[in-house]
């Protein structure tokens, strides 16, 4: 038998698999972007461009997130032409504080979840060269997490500011905190902050 033969597939599935660690390892929580969602200035939620748009929201109370047809357009755009990792295809997505549930929507078929199945609401960054794509997604105690939108392809800052409106309306009803993973593939001078800040 061959060596190559013998050897070969090994070090193919050894080589991708240190691209994977290499891809996990380079993502990390950024706790200051996690502090300015929490505490600073950002964007209003109207400004959202993504997946959903923003069509009914009473602050701490209830979110309802839809998708039209420049949503839909970006939807297979992100499915079919440039690819972002896992999509985000729900049709609607509400977060009712009244009754504790965020009903997602889909294909004219509802589902309701209870807010005690998450933990809390994570803004994860997919970077290119000059832009980024954030997701948002609630962790789940139990099962894969519910990735729920995403944002249009801008500058990652700004795309950050735009998404953390999102995120901030939908933990604030959900009384959950929120994390922010940031891709670590992409330098932005200066940006994210590597530093704590006081925000007053």
């Amino acid at each position: 038998m061959n060596f190559v033969d013998v050897i070969g597939p090994f070090a193919i599935l050894a080589v991708i698999l240190t691209c994977l660690v290499v891809v996990f390892v380079r993502q990390g929580r950024n706790h200051v972007l996690e502090e300015i969602v929490e505490h600073g200035k950002i964007s209003p939620i109207d400004s959202f461009h993504g997946t959903l748009a923003v069509e009914e929201n009473s602050p701490n109370f209830f979110l309802r997130l839809r998708k039209n047809s420049e949503e839909q357009r970006l939807q297979l755009l992100y499915r079919w032409v440039i690819g972002v990792g896992r999509q985000a295809g729900f049709d609607e997505v509400t977060f009712d504080g009244s009754r504790r549930s965020v009903e997602l929507t889909r294909k004219n078929k509802s589902k309701n979840v209870p807010f005690s199945e998450f933990s809390a609401v994570r803004m994860r960054e997919n970077a290119g060269k000059h832009v980024s794509v954030w997701h948002v997604e609630l962790v789940s105690l139990h099962g894969p997490h519910l990735l729920f939108l995403s944002s249009e392809r801008e500058d990652r800052q700004r795309g950050f500011e735009r998404t953390a409106s999102v995120a901030k309306a939908v933990s604030a009803i959900m009384s959950l905190p929120v994390e922010v993973v940031v891709d670590g593939k992409v330098w932005t001078h200066g940006w994210p902050p590597k530093d704590h800040i006081v925000i007053s």
